[in-house]
């Protein structure tokens, strides 16, 4: 039995190990981040399960009816929140899955901890979080689903603006919820990405954040980033999967890359970021694969960068 090391978080952030933050040590040594590394005719099940997958998977992202399964869907989380006395536990978007195969570093693993996934993840937001927000007076998260990270946000940052945003109204009502139940210093609105409201604007020295909310625009980016370079922020940062950081010639990697393309996730958001740091449009501050995520694909690459 192998185990996750803060080491191991370390390089997976692209950061030394000694500058590793107390609370995050503090969580990584009170979760079980034990695993085995799947191998032989097991890891061999596991990549014909991921082909199959591929072959029959029916999901299209960005496509009309897609909006009434968002909607729905956090519809879901909105009244399991209410029915549950407003738990916390009940935002955990459905997308996060227990008890399945991990891919960490260039391995498919499988965890002791069902929630292994969800865990890394609390490491990792606390982490960035920490980092790169410090300084900002308020955040905007678009396409904020369940609102999971503001909460995060609002007890790391009780007294910053924090701003939730998502394309269907069960998104902005959950959100506006969850500010009542706890009072916390957090907003809800509508906000399509690909057709921005021209009227939105940010407060000074503010801060944006996505995640996994540009995947869903289909490569449809420039709106949206174009209402950012209007609007000036301090820092954006976008967790997001890219296909242009996997190796087409690996084929732990090239599994991802067909299954990224068969659902139709975005692609292309990061060269067209370099490109406009080319034109001295923006800085690219940092851009970090952090090899790991679910099955199928790596969703949690960052992409930190500002305008000029």
């Amino acid at each position: 039995m192998l185990k996750v090391t803060i080491e191991d978080f370390a390089r997976s952030f692209g950061t030394p190990s000694d500058n590793m933050p107390e609370d995050c040590r503090e969580l990584i040594n009170k979760i079980d981040f034990n695993y085995e590394i799947v191998t032989g005719d097991e890891r061999d099940q596991a990549v014909l399960n991921v082909l199959k997958k591929i072959e029959t998977d029916k999901q299209v992202i960005a496509s009309p009816e897609r909006q009434d399964a968002w909607e729905k869907g956090w519809e879901e989380n909105l009244n399991s929140f209410i029915e549950k006395g407003n738990d916390l536990s009940a935002l955990i978007p459905k997308f996060i899955r227990p008890n399945q195969l991990i891919r960490l570093f260039g391995n498919y693993i499988k965890p002791s901890n069902p929630l292994f996934e969800l865990d890394f993840f609390r490491v990792f937001r606390l982490w960035i979080f920490k980092k790169y927000f410090k300084d900002v007076s308020s955040i905007y998260e678009f396409g904020c689903g369940t609102g999971f990270n503001l909460v995060e946000l609002a007890k790391m940052y009780p007294d910053k603006k924090l701003y939730g945003s998502d394309f269907v109204s069960s998104s902005r009502d959950l959100v506006n919820k969850i500010a009542e139940a706890y009072k916390f210093n957090l907003k809800g609105f509508l906000f399509d990405m690909l057709k921005p409201d021209e009227n939105i604007t940010l407060d000074k020295n503010s801060a944006i954040y996505t995640f996994g909310s540009l995947e869903q625009l289909g490569g449809k980016i420039e709106a949206f980033l174009q209402f950012i370079l209007k609007r000036q922020p301090e820092i954006c940062i976008n967790l997001e999967p890219t296909i242009e950081l996997y190796d087409e010639n690996n084929l732990f990697d090239y599994l991802a890359i067909k299954f990224h393309r068969k659902r139709g996730y975005t692609k292309g958001y990061l060269p067209r970021l370099k490109d406009l740091e080319s034109q001295c449009k923006i800085e690219i501050l940092k851009v970090k694969r952090l090899y790991f995520g679910s099955t199928f694909m790596e969703g949690f690459t960052y992409m930190i960068w500002r305008p000029k």
